[in-house]
């Protein structure tokens, strides 16, 4: 799509001048003296991410700080869409706007650009640097020998409980549990009835809760073998998976109904903060929000438990992922743009303060300190629960998947709905998506 843009890698380099005064002095003996100035540079940063509320700002100021003659441009919406972003990073890059750094929120959407050259292989850079990627970082997003991006923040997911509820049903905050168990817990916390009832739990219309008990393994998560031309939807745990569904949405109506989420548009934070749902599976991104924002207060206490495990003597693991942050291959500062990458994946996320860093050398107890403090009232956020979470969570062996991952999503997902919607069993749910995952597969492997 994207081809006739990225055909070939410019290198641009930029010299400076080179002042030199000759002057004779009584012994015949000349002396030369030469100065070399640093050229500034501005470099195009394009994300998604609102600037004010996740303290991009003060980023820069720190960056530019220690590198002068480097200057930061944002280019972002602030809207924190990501998908609508990468919309306009592609359009950008294919008008010839100037793109020098880019960040992803999802592997996948990082090698859909790595396949088609949009993205500056690191490897000399890194090289230079003289470190490892695996040694600096808890998860490596090398494709084959190139490594194209650096990871920024570490994914966790959790899930978050309010306390309050937990309290008046005379249940404990989990410190290690199975999906069983937390079945047992929405059915106990869901109260009332019609307009006015409360569920246990809500799923999202997001792909992963629909293969909510395959999506944290630690091998073989994906809907396709690691091969990427075999699919991996008659695993046992997807199975599972749509019967957690069932059983929580239809058998013990304890979640709220996906016709419901759909006709309503609901969404996971009004349904949680608005207490019409005592807990929802989510990831760490919410941590600056389970204290509340002057949007949406925080009217009750939120625990954390770990991500749930299928069964009792698995390990407490969770989906490896994050943002990630690449130089753009046709990009005229490539040396500066890396420079800011491997700043800010370090030094530059662990200042800010809004996301946990997959920097090895981050100190995570000082970054969750200021993850909660943004909040507006930090008092609602159970901190011991969180730490235990971070402490016993191993993240998945990362694995990079194929460029058209998401196209397999959505024929899964299409599926899928046709039986959260009662209109096929779950055999024929499975059936019906594993050949329409295949069809996907096989068209993007001829």
């Amino acid at each position: 799509m994207f081809h006739y843009f990225v055909r070939n890698l410019v290198i641009v380099s930029i010299f400076t001048g080179l002042l030199s005064g000759c002057g004779v002095n009584t012994s015949g003996k000349s002396a030369e003296v030469a100065t070399k100035t640093v050229e500034p540079v501005t470099l195009k940063f394009h994300f998604w991410y609102n600037e004010d509320q996740d303290n991009w700002k003060a980023v820069y100021k720190q960056f530019e700080k220690k590198y002068p003659n480097i200057k930061i441009e944002s280019v972002t919406a602030g809207d924190n869409n990501s998908l609508d972003y990468l919309k306009k990073l592609d359009l950008a890059a294919a008008s010839g706007d100037q793109v020098d750094v880019m960040m992803f929120s999802a592997p996948q959407y990082y090698t859909q650009r790595a396949a088609i050259q949009m993205l500056e292989p690191l490897n000399s850079y890194i090289a230079k640097d003289g470190y490892k990627v695996q040694d600096e970082y808890y998860f490596d997003p090398s494709i084959g020998d190139k490594t194209y991006a650096l990871p920024a923040k570490k994914a966790t997911f959790f899930v978050m409980l309010n306390k309050n509820h937990l309290d008046e049903a005379g249940l404990a905050v989990p410190k290690d549990w199975t999906w069983d168990e937390f079945l047992d817990y929405s059915k106990k916390l869901t109260k009332g009835e019609g307009a006015n009832k409360r569920y246990g739990t809500y799923f999202h219309t997001f792909p992963l809760y629909y293969q909510i008990a395959q999506i944290n393994q630690m091998e073989n998560a994906f809907l396709y073998k690691p091969d990427g031309k075999s699919i991996n939807i008659e695993n046992p745990l997807i199975k599972k998976s749509l019967d957690i569904l069932r059983q929580a949405e239809i058998m013990d109506k304890s979640a709220t109904p996906y016709s419901e989420v759909i006709s309503q548009k609901l969404n996971y934070r009004p349904q949680y903060f608005n207490e019409k749902a005592s807990m929802i599976l989510t990831g760490d991104f919410m941590i600056p929000e389970a204290g509340g924002t002057d949007k949406v207060p925080a009217n009750f206490k939120t625990a954390f438990a770990p991500y749930p495990k299928v069964n009792k003597n698995d390990p407490t693991t969770t989906i490896s992922g994050g943002d990630l942050m690449g130089v753009y291959a046709k990009s005229k500062h490539k040396e500066e743009a890396y420079q800011f990458v491997r700043w800010y994946t370090t030094e530059g996320i662990t200042l800010q303060g809004k996301y946990i860093p997959t920097w090895k050398k981050a100190d995570v107890s000082k970054v969750l300190d200021n993850l909660i403090a943004s909040s507006k009232t930090p008092d609602k956020v159970d901190k011991e629960s969180l730490l235990n979470v971070m402490k016993s969570s191993i993240p998945q062996k990362f694995s990079i998947p194929v460029p058209y991952h998401d196209e397999i999503d959505k024929a899964y997902v299409k599926e899928i709905e046709r039986f959260l919607l009662g209109e096929v069993d779950t055999d024929t749910a499975i059936k019906n998506a594993s050949q329409k995952v295949q069809e996907v597969i096989k068209n993007n492997n001829k």
